[in-house]
């Protein structure tokens, strides 16, 4: 898909999100001239806009649609500019596939937010950090469609993974539903005054 094309479509995703969801939220024809990645610093305010803005009103206790966000989410700060430098671009989640339908993009990003929420609720600590090294440290595991976690693997014996693996083995069922095949995360784990924080 070109980037022009990919522009157009999330503009739409975003402009049906708005609307269904009864957001004020006002999208311009992109004006870059030539072709590009798709998406820009531009989208992602209005992704970040509405991300606000469903957060507030899920709060409420309001019904939200939101089918179709974690694309442009997902594509973050790609930039439309082929000047843009590499410290302005994203690179997409590890959950995210240009394979599959936006709906179930979106689904995926639901779990994804669904194991943030959780993780913020319910924090590890390490109780000895001598010796740990200050970098993030990879941890994946597949979701599948009953909502299992199977395939836990961390790139590294590290204490940060290994201490992990047993709260992702712990992630409750319901938080993990409604995908249609199965979906890698990866995490990527920090600690920071003994707890143990996932970069995003």
């Amino acid at each position: 898909m070109k980037g022009k094309e990919r522009c157009k479509i999330l503009r739409e995703i975003r402009q049906k999100i708005a609307t269904d969801n009864n957001i004020s939220l006002i999208t311009n024809e992109c004006s870059y001239k030539g072709e590009c990645k798709g998406t820009c610093p531009k989208c992602e305010a209005e992704v970040r806009y509405l991300e606000r803005e469903l957060e507030k009103r899920r709060r409420m206790g309001q019904f939200i649609t939101i089918a179709g966000l974690a694309v442009g989410s997902a594509l973050g700060l790609a930039s439309c500019d082929d000047s843009a430098t590499e410290g302005d671009v994203a690179p997409m989640p590890s959950y995210y596939s240009d394979t599959i339908s936006a709906r179930e993009n979106a689904q995926r990003e639901v779990i994804y937010r669904n194991i943030m929420d959780y993780a913020d609720e319910h924090p590890v600590y390490l109780t000895d950090t001598t010796g740990l090294s200050g970098h993030a440290v990879p941890l994946s595991f597949t979701v599948t469609p009953d909502g299992k976690i199977t395939n836990i693997k961390a790139s590294e014996d590290h204490q940060i993974a290994t201490t992990y693996v047993d709260f992702i083995k712990e992630l409750p069922h319901e938080i993990l539903t409604g995908l249609t095949q199965d979906c890698t995360y990866i995490l990527y784990l920090y600690f920071e005054d003994k707890k143990i924080i996932i970069l995003r």
